[in-house]
């Protein structure tokens, strides 16, 4: 007679845990609408049967002591909540919002003892200061949602306050109890998406009606192929300044500028990205100039780079050299000098216990482990360097961005959006011929 075995428990998965999270959402939203005329004493305990209902969905068992925990602390922070809302329309201010994570605490402390039952302490004090982190934010959004009126304050601002702290509270609950930190991460990343686009003036309808504005772009379709590719010389494209075939092409310029910068920016990266691995360096405090060195120059971004360079040695390509061979080195060494950082050892520590010096046992050890890695880098800088360049050209340092801003200047968007497609096509074709040549090599 055999004994049947017991079925493991299937895992957690983060869908089953969506119906539960939106009984929490909808629930504590709803109940919002009921602070004003009660001062959020009816708001609190309705929160806290949200809460319940969403944990029993989750088929998490809640006590009957820990249902009157949540109940009053749920209750204690509405009411807070109300309060410190009417004062934050007369005069928004960081105490108002630091009172307010102080409210909210109080509801992530009566969750934390439920989550506490089933977790360790660290858990519980998490999602406390989650529940508190929502609080934080209550305000700042309020105010950049233009719902904080001191004349007609209404429900608006509560109910936005119930949303965050059901979001980011509840999705923090439901994931240290059940384990799946996905509710956790998704409902945080789309609060804190949410503030972001609040702060900078981001809307659905404002992107709608932004779109809708390509249709009346001048002059925009049909393309201008015709001026782009010239009169049956596809194979070699004439100058787009002012049509003249005999100067040199925009497009062949802006290869020439990606080639070069790509050249020197790599070679030069070299020692620069074996003297920034502890592995590697001579010494700590030449380990420490470089490491500073690259952080230097990685903190300047490319256009600002072209920008320096067009008022110092003036207008054209050789700015855009200048500009894209600090932006290469800055991109080789900090890829290459982590390469360096896992390599084996082995190999170096055998040639210098033979009597080698430190370069030569670098060069015949190390070198050849992450050579691959290097050339593989350096077809990535290329392609970059290729869409780079084009940026630069808007502000004079050469190659076809400065076509597209001569011509974008004088409106005609038919030879903006022609040039545009080639670019498309030829920066699809070198990325996919890069992809191509970095998988054989790695």
């Amino acid at each position: 007679m055999t004994i049947a075995q017991a079925r493991p428990t299937p895992p957690r998965r983060a869908v089953g845990l969506l119906l539960p999270l939106l009984i929490m959402v909808v629930g504590m939203t709803a109940s919002a609408f009921t602070a004003l005329p009660s001062r959020g004493l009816i708001w609190g305990p309705l929160c806290a049967l949200a809460v319940v209902v969403g944990l029993r969905a989750a088929k998490i068992e809640v006590s009957f002591l820990e249902a009157v925990a949540l109940v009053v602390a749920c209750t204690v922070s509405t009411y807070f909540t109300v309060v410190l809302i009417e004062e934050a329309a007369t005069l928004l201010s960081p105490w108002v919002a630091f009172r307010l994570s102080i409210a909210w605490l109080i509801s992530g402390i009566a969750v934390g003892i439920v989550v506490a039952r089933r977790k360790d302490a660290s858990t519980a004090a998490n999602v406390a200061l989650l529940w508190t982190l929502a609080g934080v934010v209550m305000t700042p959004m309020a105010a950049s949602l233009d719902v904080l009126e001191a004349d007609n304050l209404g429900a608006a601002p509560f109910v936005l306050a119930a949303l965050l702290a059901s979001l980011i509270g509840g999705g923090a609950t439901l994931s240290a109890i059940t384990g799946v930190r996905s509710i956790a991460i998704g409902a945080g990343t789309l609060v804190l998406s949410w503030f972001a686009a609040s702060q900078v003036g981001f809307t659905i309808t404002g992107l709608v009606e932004n779109i809708s504005n390509i249709a009346k772009v001048p002059n925009f379709w049909p393309p201008a192929f015709g001026w782009v590719i010239g009169e049956g010389t596809w194979w070699w494209l004439p100058s787009w300044d002012f049509g003249s075939p005999t100067l040199p092409s925009p497009l062949i310029e802006t290869f020439r500028i990606a080639i070069l910068a790509s050249i020197f920016g790599c070679l030069v990266a070299l020692p620069v990205a074996f003297m920034a691995s502890t592995i590697t360096a001579p010494s700590r405090l030449i380990y420490l100039l470089d490491k500073s060195f690259m952080n230097i120059i990685r903190t300047v971004p490319d256009l600002f780079w072209a920008m320096l360079f067009v008022a110092g040695v003036g207008i054209g390509p050789f700015a855009g050299v200048l500009a894209l061979f600090f932006f290469s080195l800055a991109i080789m060494s900090k890829l290459l000098s982590e390469t360096v950082d896992t390599v084996d050892t082995g190999p170096l520590e055998a040639a210098k216990a033979t009597g080698g010096s430190h370069f030569p046992a670098v060069r015949m050890s190390v070198l050849p482990q992450v050579l691959p890695n290097y050339v593989a880098y350096a077809l990535y800088v290329f392609e970059i360097n290729i869409r780079a360049s084009v940026v630069l050209g808007l502000v004079g340092a050469g190659g076809i961005g400065r076509v597209l801003e001569a011509q974008r200047v004088f409106f005609r968007f038919d030879r903006v959006l022609a040039v545009v497609i080639i670019i498309f096509v030829i920066v699809f074709i070198v990325e996919q011929v890069s992809v191509g040549l970095r998988r054989r090599l790695v």
